[in-house]
């Protein structure tokens, strides 16, 4: 029997993108990911704007905080060698701040990331990121400035991410002119918050902000109810875990943050109407509009590789311009370049929601660029 590569000129072999999954996520959340980036590829064979259609091939594996990196290098290793020419993920920076590394030594197959370091960017590193840990920090502090608050302490993660944040976020309260009354180190993994809380609170803080990837927000509320304390309280993009499943919804409550999902966004909700449309369901929340701007990037680079390989649709990623986007706010746009590897384009690709405190659901808060453009 003939292999793929010997079947004939009048077979088309479908085109291989990968997706790497180094984070677990409930049956429905992944359904939605996938979804949305088959609902795309798929109007653009419709559409012919590409001339064959895309094969995703996943790898799911548990890497950091929780699981163990190297299984993430190795999902990387095996979806090049099946064949793939681009791959969206790994999503945690502390998985892709090591892979980068690897990835750039292949230097074989691009990788589209969510992470928010910047030291993971690189010539065949590039993000559309739900945040960074230079930008989320000068966001939130427009956020803060905008809802009056002044004195800030911060609960920070003991991990790269939450070192990262915290680095920024001292730089960006100082430029904004929020005094941090106080900081303590948190687990970066579900662990007790009363001592942690009891410190913070006699900061007499008007404002509490977490950094960190999310995990250390784990007992949050319970030990500020124990404390008898309900601060006003903030986070960066770990806001999104609420998302994830009911759970992380209660350990939200109350909560400020930043996320990508803008129901203002007309692009994104057009394409929500389309998702509905197919799958029978409308997920109102940021990933499967990121995952419209995944797919709609990748779509751009497959057409436009000169040739169809890895190197070719690295370079054609660099040809991506003004493209609308689904995520963030009215007006923000997706672009790569040669040396620009973060790929939205707008102030307010995240917003700042709230999850309501009977943990019902999420609302719109503020716009950063509101309090940017007091400062």
């Amino acid at each position: 029997m003939a292999d793929e590569g010997t079947r004939g000129y009048g077979t088309v072999i479908p085109v291989k993108v990968g997706w790497l999954a180094d984070y677990p996520a409930n049956a429905a959340t992944t359904d939605d990911t996938l979804d949305s980036l088959k609902l795309i590829f798929d109007e653009a064979l419709d559409k012919r704007l590409i001339d064959r259609p895309i094969e995703l091939v996943r790898r799911e594996v548990i890497g950091l905080p929780n699981g163990d990196f190297k299984l993430v290098q190795r999902a990387f290793d095996a979806l090049v060698a099946e064949g793939c020419l681009v791959i969206f993920g790994p999503y945690v920076s502390d998985n892709v701040v090591p892979l980068s590394a690897h990835v750039e030594r292949t230097a074989d197959v691009p990788i589209i990331t969510l992470a928010g370091s910047e030291t993971a960017l690189g010539e065949w590193c590039f993000a559309l990121n739900n945040g960074s840990m230079a930008e989320e920090p000068v966001m939130l502090a427009a956020v803060l400035k905008t809802d009056g608050r002044t004195r800030i302490a911060i609960a920070h993660e003991t991990s790269l991410i939450g070192k990262e944040y915290l680095g920024y976020a001292v730089r960006a309260y100082e430029a904004a002119g929020l005094q941090i009354v106080g900081s303590v180190a948190i687990p970066q993994v579900e662990a007790d918050k009363v001592e942690a809380v009891a410190t913070l609170r006699a900061t007499e803080p008007d404002a509490l902000v977490h950094v960190g990837f999310g995990h250390g927000l784990f007992g949050f509320n319970d030990a500020l109810a124990k404390a008898n304390w309900n601060p006003p309280r903030y986070t960066m993009t770990a806001f999104e875990l609420a998302h994830i499943d009911p759970m992380w919804m209660d350990q939200l409550a109350g909560w400020i943050g930043l996320d990508s999902y803008d129901e203002r966004n007309a692009v994104g909700q057009e394409f929500l109407d389309r998702f509905e449309a197919r799958f029978g369901r409308r997920p109102n929340y940021f990933m499967p509009p990121l995952c419209r701007d995944v797919a709609t990037v990748i779509v751009h680079a497959i057409a436009n590789a000169r040739p169809l390989t890895g190197s070719g649709v690295k370079e054609a990623l660099e040809g991506v311009k003004f493209v609308p986007a689904a995520s963030g706010a009215p007006g923000t746009c997706l672009q790569f370049g040669r040396y620009m590897r973060q790929g939205w384009m707008g102030v307010d690709y995240l917003v700042a929601r709230r999850v309501l405190p009977d943990a019902s659901t999420h609302v719109f808060h503020a716009a950063p660029s509101i309090g940017l453009m007091r400062t």
